[in-house]
């Protein structure tokens, strides 16, 4: 579908089961993608294959101006892709109440004891038909009610995760390593941070892995003076400690992975209500509020930063030419000079690194800043 049909105001609608990698777009379709495979260690079982591939979708195919409307249960169920009027976040409330609303009314329509009236609402020409528009299938949309959801796309988040992810992925696969853990963990923080040292959650977590400061405190420092949870390789230490201790818990890595949104106990309570050690089981049988849209889908985003990340010349072309590394500030630094010598600018500068270089701070001695070019 080409792109300007998304921005007429008339709304496109999809009904696919297993959207992921469907059709072709910037230049690629299903066939043409890399296998969708992992490393055993991540046991990534058949069960989850749908759901990850529709988060392959989120990551690398839909745009930051495009909201994808499914069900929130089983997500690979598409029903439309809304353009973002004004391209922000403020316009998903409206669109998750229209959609919710428009699957009330057609649930409504074919609960109707008349079949023949609920035909004629739903036919060509009838009240709820232009509103469905072709090809969704009413009683997909039905069934879905109360469960839609609303994403936006994050294709331009995620490739800026990519380059940003490229001055920390080999050093922080060599502690995996060492520390006898899948180095493919070291995608975690695409999903966790986008790859940001300096990232900082209203909850309190801190860094490329999102350490709460109680977790990170049994092994760095984190006071009012020094936060090591911003630096990218003693927090991946601290991070493999915790991976380690929920691997050894919960016995398997889809799980363990899964702790690291909800928890240990939290993870080890889901085994216990539904008796299954099966992630794509335990998504299915375990109903606690607690256990919601980020928990149920952790592990399969997980897997599609996986995915996409090894496969990202496919899906990002030319985004291997975007360097970036990282620079630990030296005695007699300053950011003209750091400028100078990596052929940028101060601007530049303070837009890659703005948490760390606000307008008003000063350099010091050990501070890692990340340089493009």
């Amino acid at each position: 579908m080409r792109r300007d049909s998304f921005r007429s105001r008339r709304l496109s609608f999809l009904l696919v089961v297993g959207l992921g990698l469907s059709g072709a777009r910037d230049g690629w379709a299903r066939e043409e993608a890399p296998r969708l495979e992992f490393s055993p260690s991540l046991e990534a079982s058949s069960g989850l294959e749908a759901r990850t591939r529709f988060w392959i979708d989120a990551l690398a195919r839909y745009s930051q101006s495009e909201a994808v409307v499914h069900d929130r249960d089983h997500p690979w169920i598409v029903f439309a892709v809304v353009p973002l009027e004004a391209g922000g976040a403020e316009e998903i409330p409206a669109i998750r109440r229209r959609y919710s609303d428009l699957a009330d009314r057609v649930a409504r329509a074919l609960a109707r004891p008349d079949l023949a009236a609920s035909r004629r609402l739903l036919a060509p020409g009838g009240a709820l038909y232009g509103q469905l528009g072709a090809p969704i299938h009413p009683r997909r949309l039905a069934e879905a009610r109360g469960r839609i959801a609303v994403l936006p796309g994050q294709r331009e988040v995620f490739a800026e995760s990519l380059v940003r992810s490229k001055a920390y992925i080999d050093g922080l696969k060599r502690v995996l390593r060492e520390a006898g853990l899948p180095e493919d963990l070291a995608y975690l923080p695409h999903v966790e941070s986008s790859f940001d040292a300096q990232a900082r959650s209203p909850a309190g977590a801190a860094g490329l892995w999102q350490l709460m400061p109680a977790t990170a405190r049994e092994s760095l420092r984190v006071d009012g003076t020094v936060d090591e949870r911003t630096d990218p390789y003693k927090a991946t230490v601290a991070a493999a400690r915790y991976l380690r201790a929920a691997y050894t818990a919960l016995g398997s890595w889809p799980l363990a992975v899964t702790s690291y949104h909800h928890g240990v106990s939290g993870t080890q309570h889901a085994v216990d209500r539904t008796r299954t050690r099966d992630l794509a089981a335990l998504i299915d049988l375990h109903t606690s509020s607690s256990f919601g849209y980020a928990g149920r889908n952790f592990y399969a985003r997980f897997l599609a930063s996986v995915y996409v990340a090894r496969n990202s010349r496919f899906f990002f072309p030319g985004i291997e030419r975007r360097a970036a590394h990282e620079y630990v500030v030296r005695k007699g630094d300053t950011l003209w000079r750091i400028a100078r010598r990596h052929g940028t600018t101060v601007q530049a500068l303070r837009s890659t690194n703005r948490r760390a270089l606000p307008a008003s701070a000063q350099l010091q001695l050990g501070q890692r800043l990340l340089i493009y070019g």
